[in-house]
């Protein structure tokens, strides 16, 4: 059976990155527990690295997949923030920021996997190739503007919860440079998930041929 491309960038985007912070999880049990307080210094700064190189790297780009690729980077700056904390507040916020992206990044590839073009069938889907879904199929369009809103994490949606169950446990860890910096890299992360829901209702439209699967 012939899995669809998407569906494979879906899978390995998202599902690796549970297995991962679960054997981080069981290391720092047990392995590496001598060693904790150094490994814990590493993965804050890590994380910092992860939110700004993310959250900076993806407002260049034009081509959706290497957008939400560097979006991922800054995704997981923010869980190994919540590992930062190294308190089972900073653990349940991490799977429960973990859970709500991958439902969220479904919504997503499963909008991208549905799009294409005439003229892009083959070729790497950008911004340009949102702007018709709204017009073609207003369903998809909101299921991918709740999707990208949620990720920006705004209220009342639950990307929002998972970011301030994080943001709080990070505080509470007394992490207040890595949580300024990440609450900051948050803010410039929603520019680009915003910038795609412009494309998707207010872009100017040029005609083009588009179907969907």
């Amino acid at each position: 059976m012939r899995v669809h491309p998407q569906a494979q960038l879906f899978f390995f985007a998202v599902i690796p990155k549970i297995a991962l912070f679960s054997v981080f999880l069981r290391f720092f049990q047990t392995i590496f527990s001598v060693f904790e307080e150094t490994f814990l210094i590493v993965l804050m700064f890590v994380s910092i690295f992860s939110v700004l190189v993310g959250s900076f790297a993806a407002l260049r780009q034009k081509k959706l997949k290497r957008l939400l690729a560097y979006s991922s980077i800054s995704h997981v700056g923010y869980l190994l923030l919540a590992f930062s904390s190294n308190s089972l507040e900073g653990t349940q916020s991490l799977f429960f920021y973990l859970v709500i992206y991958m439902i969220t990044s479904l919504c997503i590839w499963s909008v991208l996997a549905s799009l294409n073009t005439s003229a892009n069938k083959e070729k790497s889907k950008t911004l340009v190739d949102l702007a018709f879904i709204v017009d073609i199929n207003p369903v998809l369009g909101f299921t991918g503007m709740v999707a990208f809103f949620s990720l920006a994490g705004v209220p009342p949606l639950a990307g929002f919860f998972a970011k301030m169950e994080i943001f709080i446990s990070a505080l509470s860890a007394s992490l207040f440079f890595a949580s300024f910096v990440a609450i900051l890299s948050s803010v410039v992360s929603s520019f680009y998930y915003i910038r795609l829901i412009k494309t998707m209702y207010f872009e100017t439209k040029k005609k083009k041929s588009f179907f969907f699967r």
